[in-house]
């Protein structure tokens, strides 16, 4: 601390100010605590502020003084991936590549005897105790009695980087997702299998914990109700597994097999898929007729209209902003896009999907329905996500009420074959149900105009309910 007089009644103390001269600039001079000094590497920290004007240095010490207090603080009680960047850097700066540690011995061996300068004399009294009675100190031992950024090297100079199975899925979700359904996607895949077999280095998982995640799945012990789910089911819980570990190798460099690459093993007698059925004409009729008058009918009647006269997936339709929404344009349209509260499935899947006079009017009494709300069916989908799987559950319980054998998810396979049955060529398929392109040149172009495609829905959707 400093004292100097501002004027002749008035001096401060001004805490890490240095006069290094009595005509150039005033310096910051600040000692590192003890502690940390083999983090920061240096016992002082002391530079120019670049200026003579005493109120101005104050302002600068004082920016300085809070900017080292919070890096300091991070260093005495990090995150654990601060920790980790930190150790790296503390490798480093001893001249070790934390990818490689093992490459320069003597940079190795100068780290070690810092890190045991480090140790307090009493646990170092007890480490070599514990030697002398024949038991083996690990790493762990040691890590735990360090500043965490030390522990953090240490570990990584000796055993390489620890990389859990929960920063694989918080880094893969920080890279790869954008909004709430697709974090849930990722999150709980992760979820079942660290609650399984542990949150562990990416290293320590084996093929035989792939199989056992199966089994588990499998069986339904996963879930609270203990029912076991089908192999299509597993294979998308392994899905995310098999990119987000593959990511993880690639970025941290990681020397490790990725288990859960290559085809998934399932036991004989594993539940296969229930192949869903499409809706047929019958069904169509079916559901029209107990529909009834479009104009007056609640909102999920109004999702199933646009489900059977656009072939859109539910959650494209149920996850609709009214500014998706075009019904004023001279040919109305849905335009199915990614958002924040809800994800679309591939990059073909954003379209445009002209409407039918009935899927308009369908479309038209959700919008009132809303009361102006920025979602068109906002009691399944808000800014939190979309609850597709909430409206599943009430349409299909509609339907089934009324006999009607297929699920929701049928009208969009009953699309796809009232669109074959008229012979719609298959780029027009495509572009309308957002299907990835099946051949080499129905890549290239802008596609069909949305009149065309108006066309052959029209067509198609009078052949399957005789009804327009």
């Amino acid at each position: 601390m400093t004292f100097f007089r501002l004027s002749n009644t008035m001096s401060v103390d001004i805490r890490y100010l240095w006069e290094r001269s009595t005509s150039g600039p005033y310096w910051f001079k600040r000692k590192v605590p003890k502690g940390l000094v083999p983090l920061v590497g240096k016992t002082w920290l002391q530079f120019s502020l670049g200026t003579r004007d005493l109120k101005a240095a104050a302002r600068l010490i004082a920016k300085h003084a809070s900017e080292q207090d919070r890096h300091w603080a991070e260093l005495v009680a990090p995150t654990r991936d601060g920790s980790i960047e930190q150790g790296k850097l503390l490798l480093k700066q001893y001249g070790i590549n934390p990818l490689d540690p093992q490459v320069d011995s003597f940079a190795l061996g100068l780290f070690f005897d810092a890190v045991e300068g480090q140790l307090p004399d009493h646990v170092r009294r007890e480490l070599d105790e514990l030697e002398r009675h024949g038991h083996p100190v690990t790493p762990k031992d040691i890590a735990k009695h360090l500043p965490p950024a030390m522990a953090a090297a240490f570990m990584m100079a000796r055993e390489g980087e620890e990389h859990l199975a929960s920063d694989c899925m918080r880094e893969y979700i920080n890279a790869r997702t954008d909004d709430a359904q697709s974090v849930k996607s990722a999150t709980l895949p992760f979820d079942y299998l660290i609650k399984l077999v542990g949150d562990r280095p990416l290293g320590s998982y084996r093929r035989a914990d792939v199989r056992l995640y199966v089994e588990h799945l499998l069986a339904g012990k996963h879930s609270s109700t203990g029912k076991g789910i089908a192999t299509s089911t597993v294979e998308r819980y392994i899905t995310p597994l098999r990119a987000a570990f593959a990511r993880s190798i690639k970025e941290h460099e990681l020397r490790i097999e990725n288990v859960w690459a290559g085809t998934i093993e399932f036991p004989k007698g594993a539940k296969k898929a229930t192949k869903r059925e499409s809706f047929s004409t019958a069904d169509y009729e079916a559901l029209f007729a107990a529909i009834g008058d479009v104009s007056s009918t609640d909102a999920p009647r109004c999702i199933l209209v646009l489900l059977a006269e656009t072939g859109a997936r539910l959650a494209e339709i149920v996850g609709l902003r009214r500014a998706d929404c075009h019904v004023k344009a001279s040919i109305p349209y849905i335009h199915i896009v990614a958002h924040a509260s809800r994800s679309i499935k591939t990059e073909h899947s954003e379209r445009k999907v002209p409407l039918t006079p009935r899927a308009l009017q369908a479309l038209q009494r959700a919008l009132r329905l809303s009361d102006g709300a920025a979602y068109v069916f906002p009691q399944y989908t808000s800014d939190e996500g979309c609850k597709a799987t909430h409206a599943s559950n009430t349409l299909n319980g509609w339907l089934k009420v009324r006999k009607i054998v297929p699920t929701a998810h049928g009208m969009r396979h009953g699309m796809r074959d009232l669109l074959r049955a008229v012979e719609a060529p298959q780029d027009v398929v495509e572009q309308l149900q957002g299907w990835g392109k099946a051949n080499q040149s129905s890549k290239y172009g802008a596609g069909h105009s949305i009149e065309r495609l108006l066309e052959w829905v029209t067509h198609a959707v009078s052949r399957g309910t005789d009804r327009l």
